[in-house]
């Protein structure tokens, strides 16, 4: 019996199935180390935008300008003075006011800035390993705090030294310093500066290497745009109420602060460096003499 097939009787033939092998298969997708860290790295703020990023910059900036100027017109009315400080009276009364009114104002500060801070986080949903709080190795956080107000300190020995053959008012400059810091500063105990150096160098790091530097570095996609950028403000900032030759350490410090952020992606080193380099300062307003305070 012929069993060929009639296409006319059984139909078309039906068509063969592609092999297995003929099927386009999906390329893999390979991820190397390096591009995992960087996946993983919240401070890098992948998952936010440069258009973002500007807007976070300049809310925090504005926020924080409002701040000071409601907490100076809220200070004036507490203390029953006019808010120009031409109206104060004597350098003396103006020296004791400032002095009376410095650990309060640092607190409201302290406190306004990580409000500000924490509900820009949770408009953006993002967790406080965006700004640099990390959990773990605090002894080597503490350690590379250590290291860098060392750096930082040796730094700005050499620049002074260098500088003052350029610039033979610098030490009177920085003598100057020294007396607006004492008429700012009232004289507390160690356990009180202490308190105080922990307050700054929390809040100030948050605000400066933990929130700003890190969105101007998504803004402009540049680490080093972004130190040079948050070090200037932070710079400007203090020329406020110190001498432009104090403005050559403290330009330093940013710089040293905000490289060991990058470098351990925590701004843990920082806080650790700036309370210690503040309460040094503080330690040695303390050992004045009495009458140098009045």
């Amino acid at each position: 019996m012929d069993e060929t097939p009639d296409p006319i009787r059984d139909g078309p033939a039906p068509a063969a199935r592609p092999a297995t092998s003929d099927i386009p298969l999906a390329r893999p997708i390979t991820l190397t180390y390096r591009a995992v860290l960087r996946l993983a790295d919240e401070l890098l703020l992948l998952t936010s935008t440069r258009g973002a990023a500007w807007v976070d910059v300049a809310a925090v900036i504005l926020l924080m300008l409002l701040l000071e100027l409601f907490m100076g017109m809220a200070m004036a009315v507490i203390v029953g003075i006019p808010y120009a400080p031409q109206d104060l009276g004597t350098d003396a009364a103006e020296a004791a006011l400032a002095r009376i009114l410095l650990v309060p104002t640092l607190l409201v500060r302290a406190a306004g800035s990580i409000l500000i801070i924490a509900v820009i986080l949770r408009y953006r949903r993002q967790s406080v390993r965006s700004v640099g709080f990390r959990r773990g190795k605090l002894a080597l956080n503490v350690l590379i705090g250590i290291g860098a107000v060392a750096v930082a300190f040796g730094l700005s020995v050499v620049t002074n030294l260098l500088l003052w053959l350029a610039w033979p008012e610098l030490p009177d400059q920085m003598e100057e310093n020294a007396r607006r810091i004492l008429d700012m500063v009232p004289k507390l105990h160690p356990l009180g500066f202490a308190g105080v150096a922990v307050m700054i160098g929390i809040y100030e790091e948050l605000l400066f290497r933990g929130f700003l530097m890190t969105r101007l570095r998504r803004a402009s996609g540049s680490w080093i745009v972004a130190v040079l950028i948050s070090t200037a403000i932070f710079t400007a900032l203090h020329a406020l109420d110190q001498m432009p030759a104090a403005l050559v350490p403290i330009t330093i410090l940013s710089v040293v602060f905000s490289v060991a952020t990058i470098w351990r992606r925590s701004i843990v080193p920082a806080i650790i460096a700036h309370t210690l380099w503040n309460f040094c300062q503080f330690l040695y307003l303390y050992a004045v003499p009495e009458d140098a305070w009045t």
